[in-house]
């Protein structure tokens, strides 16, 4: 029977570079697992020669595994089953005629490929470590998109009660312009004359007068409606429009009847909201018409707040 070898470096599929994961453990079996891969000796399908220097696939085939799968018991990446291991020392043992050459024993190899298990289930307990806190991480991820979702829907909605709210503003904003338009046209703030100092008038038109006091009612009972209400942005609404449009007149009368109402604190807002909005001169001629009323501490209030905006 002829004994012959292949072409090439002799068993240099043997030689490859260790997997970068290889640990020393595994580094140490692979190197057994190589020395005993050089003792192989491949008979031919005829049986006529014998390769005793086989390549890397003759060899996988000769073992009973895939060429992958002893490329990477060879470079550490994988540890073998213990059968696999097993059976490649045992050809190896028998083509070499004994296991005096191959400079490791049956049992010295399978305890050497249990050390390498057990690191691989060690490696194996860390990556599972990994795993639960990588899917704590993520389960904390989730909880806290959860919580951005709400908290968005929240703001979503508090955004439309605040556009809902802001048309009923407008809306009641325009019923009031209505309301205090239907007067005399006339019913705005006094034009600037050259009179350094407002002069009261001694005989003022009996039907305005009427007018001005039939608008302060119409104000007075609205502005208690929505304070009853629990609507206070509406009240303050409704106050700073009327302190746009309406007369000196009308805002002395409108005090004189909250206060006789009870409405300490709407008149106190109005006061102050028409000594901050209004000119000076309308502020002396609203002061003038307070003190004509016997209101002579919103009078003073009045001008307080007026100069202290100055």
């Amino acid at each position: 029977m002829a004994a012959r070898s292949n072409s090439g470096e002799p068993f240099a599929w043997t030689e490859k570079d260790f997997h970068d994961g290889a640990s020393p453990v595994r580094q140490q079996l692979a190197v057994a697992l190589r020395r005993l891969c050089r003792h192989l000796a491949i008979k031919s399908s005829d049986g006529g020669t014998v390769f005793t220097r086989p390549t890397q696939a003759q060899a996988a085939k000769y073992l009973h595994v895939s060429e992958s799968s002893l490329t990477r018991y060879l470079t550490g990446q994988y540890v073998p089953p213990e059968k696999a291991a097993a059976l490649i020392f045992d050809t190896a043992c028998r083509d070499a005629g004994g296991e005096q050459g191959l400079g490791i024993t049956r049992k010295q190899l399978l305890e050497l490929r249990a050390l390498a298990e057990q690191e691989r289930c060690a490696n194996c307990a860390r990556h599972r470590d990994d795993a639960r806190a990588a899917r704590r991480q993520l389960e904390a991820s989730l909880e806290e998109r959860k919580r951005l979702v709400k908290e968005a829907e929240d703001q979503s909605a508090e955004l439309r009660a605040l556009r809902r709210r802001y048309s009923a503003l407008r809306r009641e904003t325009l019923r009031i312009r209505r309301d205090t338009e239907a007067g005399p046209r006339d019913r705005r703030p006094e034009a600037v004359t050259a009179t350094p100092l407002p002069v009261p008038q001694q005989n003022r038109d009996r039907q305005r007068s009427t007018k001005d006091a039939s608008a302060a009612q119409r104000i007075r009972r609205r502005a208690e409606e929505l304070a009853g209400g629990g609507q206070p942005d509406l009240v303050l609404a409704l106050l700073r429009h009327t302190v746009e449009a309406c007369t000196s007149q009308e805002m002395a009368l409108l005090v004189a009847l909250l206060r006789s109402r009870g409405q300490d604190e709407l008149a106190g807002n109005f006061v102050h909201i028409y000594a901050r909005d209004r000119s000076d001169r309308d502020v002396l001629r609203a002061a003038l018409v307070l003190h004509e009323q016997d209101v002579v501490a919103d009078a003073e209030a009045l001008l307080r707040a007026a100069a202290a905006r100055a």
